[in-house]
């Protein structure tokens, strides 16, 4: 005990003063001041409590001196020799072995290390430990031996010895006494052994586990059609709808002008076959104008549903414009049927005669009940075309989730007439 004495006491006096952060036994909670003063303080501190007999103090000192000062060997020393005293004989052990490994101690100093390596070597016992990686994951671990504390002053940090060589033992010394030898490594679950260290040497297999991988699922994010089909699409059926509409307001104005024509107001034919024919004309005309008027709000009103962001919204609006549209279709379409047969029957009427016909002109230069039905038909065809556009080229960019298939079939029945929507919503 005299001989390590002196050893700690000369390694006192040439401590050098080079501060920097390490990790020794327990990682230190706060970073202490890295001065030659406090340094100074703490290693006088320390050297008391080893004089004193404290010999655990001592060590845990020096021990949290090492972590602040890690390339100051005679620490590490120190730390070895009040481990050795205080008889933790395995850190003694083992902080000499990695005393001995540096480069930057002198000859006189590396002898005093050997002579407390040989003096502590005799009081440990060798503990071999096998550890069996898994050939799928990686080979790297390390093994901590950890002393069962038998009261609440015996104080010792846990031992780190990396596996240098999977495929190899590695020789842990231990001193008698329980110990706790645990593996830990990336991807690895901890795995420890309880064991009980006595004068003859032991060996203990370790096989850790690989850590089951679990993957966090990504946050579904909802499929989008491209903002530039959205554009795209949006801006043709707005330029459809004004196209039809154009053309529509132009047949409108054509037809009610041949109405109003001087060849059909004022009928000069005795047998009024021509002008039947150019009165009937101009009603499919403006009729046919109305129908494109119609269409042409359809596809227009339809093309608003594109500003909505949620493809699901977008996908319940065409299915309702497309469910309103057919009603409109079928509707519209009776109404013109039926709107047009006083017309047909007067127009056709064989007892007709040219004094008659600006009564009957009169009467039927309006006919209002066909223009309006054809406008609600021409309606009913926007809002159907405009609506499938949307629901096909959704489907296109998103999938079958994108937009469920959508059916519109006619229904008729004792006096009604419908629509059947169909599909999945």
């Amino acid at each position: 005990m005299s001989s390590l004495c002196v050893s700690l006491m000369m390694l006192l006096l040439v401590a050098p003063a080079s501060p920097t952060t390490a990790n020794a036994g327990a990682p230190a909670e706060t970073t202490r001041p890295t001065t030659s003063s406090d340094k100074a303080e703490r290693t006088a501190r320390a050297a008391k409590f080893f004089e004193g007999g404290r010999y655990v103090e001592a060590a845990l000192e020096f021990e949290a001196l090492r972590r602040d000062y890690p390339d100051d060997p005679s620490i590490l020393f120190n730390a070895a020799a009040s481990r050795d005293a205080a008889g933790h004989f395995a850190h003694a052990v083992a902080y000499v072995r990695e005393y001995l490994a540096r480069t930057n101690i002198g000859p006189e100093d590396r002898k005093q290390g050997e002579e407390q390596l040989a003096e502590s070597v005799p009081k440990v016992t060798p503990v071999t430990v096998t550890v069996s990686l898994p050939l799928e994951g990686p080979q790297t671990a390390t093994v901590f031996a950890r002393h069962v504390a038998d009261s609440p002053a015996d104080l010792r940090p846990e031992l780190a010895f990396p596996l240098t060589s999977p495929r190899q033992p590695l020789k842990l010394e231990l001193d008698p006494g329980a110990w706790i030898v645990r593996v830990e490594g990336p991807s690895y679950e901890p795995v420890e052994q309880q064991i009980a260290v006595g004068p003859a040497p032991l060996a203990i297999s370790l096989r850790p586990t690989l850590t089951p991988i679990v993957r966090t699922p990504l946050p579904e994010v909802p499929p989008e059609v491209p903002p530039e089909v959205v554009k795209t699409t949006a801006r043709g059926l707005y330029i459809g709808g004004a196209a039809a509409a154009a053309v529509g307001l132009g047949l409108i104005g054509g037809g009610a002008g041949m109405i109003h024509g001087p060849r059909v107001k004022a009928c000069e034919d005795p047998t009024l076959a021509d002008c039947r024919r150019r009165f009937a004309s101009a009603f499919v005309v403006r009729n046919i104008g109305t129908t494109l008027l119609g269409a042409g709000a359809g596809l227009a009103a339809s093309a608003l549903v594109w500003r909505a962001n949620d493809p699901r919204q977008r996908m319940i609006a065409w299915s309702a414009l497309a469910a309103v549209g057919g009603v409109g279709l079928i509707l519209g379409e009776v109404l013109v049927v039926r709107g047009t047969i006083p017309f047909s029957r007067d127009n056709s009427d064989p007892n007709g005669s040219l004094p008659g016909w600006s009564d009957h002109w009169g009467e039927h230069r309006h006919s209002a009940l066909p223009a309006l039905a054809a406008t609600l038909r021409g309606l009913g065809v926007g809002l159907l075309a405009g609506a499938a556009t949307g629901l096909i080229v959704q489907r296109k960019h998103l999938g079958p989730g994108g937009a469920r298939a959508l059916r519109v079939d006619p229904s008729f029945g004792p006096a009604q007439t419908g629509v059947v929507l169909s599909g999945r919503f």
